[in-house]
């Protein structure tokens, strides 16, 4: 028998692959990993199999916990998802120190894809192999270089830990610090650099077998944070250049390419991969690229889907995070109840009573509470 495997449950993005997943293989059973509880797994996803997998109490827990869930199901195989990405590296070095065993996934191998996780290798090996990066600074170049620049965590994702230098006086005593504490990548900021736009791509046997592109219309708040609002946009030459850079790598499986389009030199450099799902991967099954279901069907021995592309497409993330920019903009947001040709976060895909609960789980406790107030 083989089952598929979805950790982390009590985030929304595991949510969402969890409901496409139940709504595309309704006859696969999922096993969900979870540090939450049995009875928060069954309110969100009604008759479910729940094994323990704590994934935020560091690797060896993790390893203790996915020992055991493979040997309780020795006699069959089970497809590893990707989904958060401190889980998903936890998996890749339990891989490596221990074989598949009786593990499915589509995984690069163990150096690929750490070298693809470190902002900095990563640099590396574009600029040395031909491929637009950011041009890059050392950290003894520093305050000799030619400013702007942007210094970045060499292992992180999102905003936390950024510093923009737009002249030597930025150099302060605490960015200093922060290079000593922590490994720092110093690159060249680029012009237009909040213009950030997304490849996705999902690759097989050295190929890329899926991919689509969009474009962040909205964060929450709009002056940069989590995206609420993004379009499908047809971008073959972003769609070409990660794919060349994918497959001159051979990368295998999900991947989520982060590109600034640099127009002193009219190219997209790349800033940044992510190598497991991405939080708007539902767009990829709404938009019909068929990211998600093509990688269950490749784990399960199927054939792919060929992608039948939307013209138009978009993925919002109304409740809560939308509405705050509408509560704060006083209603005064032109299109805001347009809902055509739309997917809803943590809505589209759900049975409506697991969405709902869901939502009001998510968004009514103390911390994320206060993270939403300090957004008003």
């Amino acid at each position: 028998m083989i089952h598929i495997l979805i950790t982390d449950v009590q985030y929304r993005k595991e949510f969402d692959n969890i409901s496409m997943i139940k709504r595309f293989f309704p006859n696969e059973h999922l096993i969900l990993g979870t540090t939450k509880g049995a009875l928060f797994c069954k309110l969100a996803y009604g008759r479910c199999t729940v094994e323990r997998l704590r994934t935020e109490e560091g690797k060896d827990i993790f390893f203790q916990d996915f020992n055991a869930l493979q040997d309780k199901y020795s006699r069959d195989q089970i497809i590893y998802f990707p989904g958060e990405e401190q889980t998903t590296d936890y998996v890749v070095d339990y891989i490596e120190q221990n074989g598949k065993g009786n593990i499915i996934s589509l995984l690069p191998s163990y150096s690929l894809y750490k070298m693809f996780r470190n902002k900095r290798t990563l640099n590396h090996y574009c600029l040395e192999n031909g491929f637009p990066a950011p041009r890059e600074y050392n950290v003894e170049d520093l305050p000799n270089v030619d400013y702007p620049v942007l210094l970045k965590p060499e292992i992180g994702s999102g905003s936390h830990g950024l510093y923009r230098l737009y002249k030597e006086d930025d150099y302060s005593d605490e960015i200093k610090d922060a290079l000593v504490k922590d490994p720092y990548l110093i690159q060249e900021l680029l012009p237009n650099g909040k213009d950030v736009q997304g490849g996705f791509y999902l690759c097989h046997d050295g190929k890329v077998i899926g991919a689509y592109t969009h474009k962040r219309i909205r964060t929450s708040p709009e002056e940069g944070g989590v995206t609420v609002l993004s379009s499908l946009n047809e971008n073959p030459q972003l769609i070409e250049q990660g794919k060349k850079l994918l497959e001159f790598a051979g990368w295998e499986g999900l991947i989520m390419l982060e590109y600034i389009y640099d127009e002193r030199s009219g190219e997209y450099k790349l800033i940044e991969a992510n190598p497991r799902s991405w939080g708007s991967i539902m767009l990829s099954e709404y938009c019909g690229a068929n990211l998600l279901s093509n990688y269950i069907r490749v784990c399960l021995g199927k054939e792919i889907v060929a992608p039948e592309m939307k013209k138009e497409a978009y993925i919002r993330w109304l409740f809560p995070m939308d509405l705050l920019n509408w509560v704060k903009k006083k209603g005064k947001m032109k299109g805001f109840w347009n809902f055509k040709n739309t997917c809803f976060i943590n809505w589209t895909y759900a049975r409506k009573d697991s969405a709902l609960f869901f939502i009001l789980a998510s968004v009514f406790n103390l911390h994320n509470l206060k993270s939403l107030f300090g957004r008003i």
